[in-house]
């Protein structure tokens, strides 16, 4: 989402409403994902914000997660989603290594022989399916979703996602007060082995004098 105004609601008000319903979403808490999509509606936000929050949950929590999402999206916020001209293969081929060469930076090519390494049907669903065909979607800029992949890889414990997307947030543009704030939103959904991975994920994106809370 786009900053606003000065005098208007600060940027970080719809994305934390946004973060808070994706995290929910994420362990099935749909009452608490209900809430935080009141609040995002009376705050202004967007439905296609929300909407896209929802589907992109399908990378980073599952098919359920965005099944369930999109249908408490429908309960508390009635609307029509339209079918999205989405491109071919190769553009999304195109867009979503470009894409993912930003949020990851120099450390870009040593993903691709990663991910590759373990499976190269997964590397190429990574570039195509995950960042080509859903994160560069219109409707939510890269750091609001960066943030949303923060409140949801931090509900999960996802350790090592949950690093890369700390530090994507940061070169897509979102402030460090703003990934706290996804990460805090994230973390108190998490079990508490996954609230131990969090904090190692926070120290290794920051550094060991960091702190995320």
């Amino acid at each position: 989402m786009e900053a606003s105004s000065r005098n208007g609601p600060r940027r970080d008000h719809p994305v934390a409403l946004l973060t808070a319903f994706a995290a929910a979403t994420a362990v099935g808490d749909a009452p608490r994902a209900a809430r935080a999509l009141t609040a995002a509606r009376r705050a202004g936000v967007p439905r296609v914000a929300a909407e896209e929050t929802a589907l992109m949950l399908m990378l980073h929590a599952g098919y359920p997660a965005a099944l369930e999402g999109t249908r408490v999206l429908h309960q508390v916020w009635p609307g029509r989603a339209r079918r999205t001209r989405e491109g071919s293969v190769a553009q999304w081929r195109r867009r979503g290594g470009k894409l993912c060469a930003r949020v990851y930076g120099t450390s870009y090519a040593k993903l691709r022989r990663n991910v590759r390494s373990l499976h190269p049907d997964l590397a190429t669903w990574m570039i195509e399916q995950g960042y080509g065909r859903v994160l560069a979607r219109p409707g939510l800029d890269g750091a609001t979703r960066e943030l949303v992949a923060v409140a949801v890889l931090a509900a999960g414990g996802w350790e090592r996602q949950l690093t890369s997307h700390l530090i994507g947030a940061g070169r897509l543009g979102a402030t460090r007060a703003e990934g706290r704030r996804a990460f805090a939103a994230g973390v108190a959904r998490a079990s508490a082995a996954g609230r131990r991975a969090g904090r190692r994920a926070w120290r290794t994106a920051f550094g060991a004098g960091e702190t995320a809370g």
